[in-house]
């Protein structure tokens, strides 16, 4: 297409204005397209687009395909996985007793937070321990004394412990690993032979308030009392006594008086006993011992093995005791 400028004095125009005629190839001779009147001025020209090349054009597709993200800074961090560790155990110093220690170990990477625990089995109830919301950094353990409570003694329990405890606000169950491996067993047929015998008869020690000296040596004087429970006739023997490292609790009227026997027939039967010093006077024994009031009586029910029963000393027989050992050991003001 040719422009043609055409100023013809026979058109009509206005100062400032130009008229354009246009003549278009291809058409007749003599046929112009008029543009105008248009007011001369500057225009702007659009920037033109950078192209996009047929290279990039695949490397983006390519991209999207593989499900890559154009900026992956924008993606929200995942959080570290949990690697938690469930254990029980019973120290030495608690044999004999209710107490456990178990616990969370935090193996993973970051800080976590230990709410509450409890351990399920069918052998055993056990109590919800709280523990606070302190954080537990990697490596480190939240550590809890737990005591079992009723057993269950109708059947033999299925299926393994667990430890259930809340991990950062949601609640796990974590398999439990038992340090010795019988230990949850041997609990529970102590704490079936523990209610039976606690259905038939008391076993209680009475200590006195002043201490005598039998054979040249001091000690202080107690009544352990076996005694029926109303409606009860089965016969129960006490089989021996057992003290600690530092407490000799022995029959006052020697060896010869055990075993005992308390028969179907009788409501109760009385032993005379004796708490005095082992004469363990060494710093280990008498600094680390921690099973020193840990007294015992074995005792058999009809038709049953023998059982340990704890016997509880009271915080006065405790001092009692106590002292007789110091002044067997010459440390009276220790």
């Amino acid at each position: 297409m040719r422009r043609v400028a055409d100023e013809s004095a026979a058109q009509s125009w206005t100062p400032g204005v130009r008229l354009v005629t246009l003549r278009v190839r291809g058409r007749p001779k003599g046929t112009e397209i008029s543009i105008g009147p248009s007011r001369a001025r500057r225009c702007p020209v659009p920037a033109r687009r950078p192209a996009i090349s047929r290279l990039g054009l695949l490397l983006a597709a390519a991209a999207v395909a593989s499900g890559c993200s154009p900026s992956p800074s924008a993606r929200p961090p995942r959080a570290a996985p949990l690697r938690l560790d469930a254990s029980v155990t019973q120290f030495r110093f608690d044999e004999g007793t209710r107490n456990l220690k178990a616990g969370v170990t935090n193996n993973g990477r970051g800080d976590i937070r230990v709410s509450q625990a409890t351990i399920s089995w069918g052998g055993l109830a056990f109590p919800t321990v709280p523990l606070g919301e302190s954080p537990v950094p990697p490596g480190q353990t939240a550590a809890f004394a737990i005591a079992y409570g009723v057993p269950r003694c109708g059947s033999v329990p299925t299926g393994a412990p667990v430890l259930v405890a809340v991990v950062d606000g949601r609640p796990r169950r974590l398999p439990l690993r038992v340090d010795d491996p019988g230990l949850l067993d041997r609990l529970r047929v102590k704490a079936c032979a523990q209610q039976r015998l606690d259905r038939a008869v008391t076993v209680r020690m009475r200590p006195a308030r002043h201490t005598v000296r039998v054979g040249g040596e001091e000690y202080l004087p107690a009544d352990l009392v076996l005694r029926h429970r109303p409606g009860s006739r089965v016969p129960l023997t006490l089989v021996d006594l057992g003290g600690s490292v530092l407490i000799d609790l022995v029959p006052r009227a020697g060896r010869a008086a055990l075993p005992a026997r308390l028969p179907g027939t009788s409501a109760s039967l009385t032993v005379p006993l004796l708490l005095g010093s082992a004469h363990r006077c060494d710093d280990h024994a008498l600094g680390q011992s921690s099973q020193t009031f840990l007294l015992s009586a074995f005792v058999r029910l009809a038709g049953r093995p023998t059982q340990r029963q704890l016997l509880p000393v009271s915080p006065a027989d405790r001092e009692r005791a106590f002292a007789i050992v110091l002044r067997d050991c010459g440390r009276p003001d220790a």
